[in-house]
């Protein structure tokens, strides 16, 4: 029984170990690192059957409350499937879309966001926040029911279906969503770490746009909506550590000198015990901030465990890299993959250093 799992109730367990078991399978099917190569600099970046697989599991209703029609569930569980699918660099999919834009949509709360949540459930919209660079607001106007401004960075908007985009006003920000191929609205992508691609959204008098959030709700659900996506792609980046570090014990095995495996070097030894070190806190951080996520503390929930994680996946990839050789320096090596998508993951709605930061100005912290 993993660490998230003993934060859970009988029911909840049993939910996860099935949720982690599903998971598991589609990434022995479907995970293809031949694939993910091939799709580097492509759009929409990964292999779009993975949302008909995603959907037809049910995945994208897990985080949609149940009288919307979804399955109810919440974070932990979602972090259980994002953690597993991460080990085969296939979630891509539900990150942006199944938690970040859905939960958006749920905290939005407007009949107009429910109708949206409906097609959610089957695939046919799929939603994507409509951001600017470090997750800051964009600068956009609601002027004559038209939209104007720039969204510069819109995870998973090359493969949406609509965009919610917030919309600041006197009394607080609206969200507002725009179909994707809407009149005045056009969409180019930009590069992340590990080559796959952020949307650049223009919006010159994008019409269309339905109101789904008021000013009053739209900054508040905004929030809430990243800090819960923070703290599931926390639980992704700890599948990335566990991966990058099975990769190189598994590499130290086989990896021989003098006529030895250089697994029995004791300096390599304490090395990886480190790194090992650094992965079990992570995974305990993780489920303390679901925990606290849980009992109503979720921003302090989030900035743990997003804070935590990203340390710790960059520090096992460095290090990973390092202890392949020169091997695990080039690109036909699948280390290097899951180094370009931890710091990909790590600096998407915050690093360790932004949520040290973020700790600091909540006052946590005093002389």
């Amino acid at each position: 029984m993993s660490v998230i799992e003993m934060t859970q109730d009988d029911a909840d367990q049993d939910m996860i170990a099935e949720l982690r078991d599903a998971a598991e399978r589609v990434v022995a099917d479907k995970a293809d690192l031949a694939r993910t190569r091939r799709l580097r600099r492509t759009v929409p970046g990964h292999d779009t059957g993975l949302v008909d697989t995603f959907v037809e599991l049910g995945w994208f209703g897990v985080l949609v409350p149940e009288d919307k029609g979804g399955l109810g569930l919440g974070l932990a569980e979602t972090a259980v499937l994002v953690r597993t699918l991460e080990k085969g660099l296939i979630s891509d999919p539900l990150l942006p879309i199944a938690v970040l834009g859905t939960r958006t949509l749920v905290h939005a709360g407007r009949e107009a966001a429910d109708r949206l949540l409906a097609g959610v459930l089957g695939g046919e919209v799929r939603p994507a926040l409509a951001l600017d660079f470090d997750e800051a607001l964009p600068d956009v106007r609601w002027s004559a029911g038209r939209l104007t401004g720039r969204c510069a960075a819109v995870a998973g908007g090359v493969a949406a279906t609509h965009l919610i985009v917030p919309v600041r006003c006197d009394a607080g920000v609206e969200l507002y969503a725009v179909a994707v191929d809407a009149p005045g609205l056009v969409q180019t992508q930009r590069w992340r770490a590990d080559e796959t691609p952020v949307g650049q959204v223009t919006l010159d008098g994008a019409e269309d746009a339905i109101l789904i959030a008021s000013a009053d709700r739209g900054g508040p659900a905004v929030e809430a909506a990243l800090d819960e996506t923070r703290l599931v792609a926390a639980a992704g980046l700890v599948g990335l550590g566990e991966r990058m570090l099975d990769m190189t014990i598994d590499y130290l095995k086989v990896r021989h000198q003098f006529d030895v495996s250089i697994g029995s070097f004791q300096a390599l030894q304490h090395k990886t015990v480190d790194l090992y070190i650094q992965k079990e806190i992570a995974v305990a951080t993780v489920a303390y901030g679901l925990q606290l996520a849980r009992q109503g503390e979720r921003v302090m929930g989030a900035l743990r465990a997003k804070g935590r994680a990203s340390a710790a996946a960059n520090r096992i990839g460095r290090e990973a890299l390092h202890l392949h050789g020169a091997i695990g320096f080039t690109d036909e090596h699948d280390i290097g993959l899951y180094l370009k998508r931890a710091l990909t993951l790590s600096a998407w709605l915050g690093n360790a250093a932004v949520h040290r930061r973020r700790y600091i100005e909540m006052g946590m912290i005093r002389p």
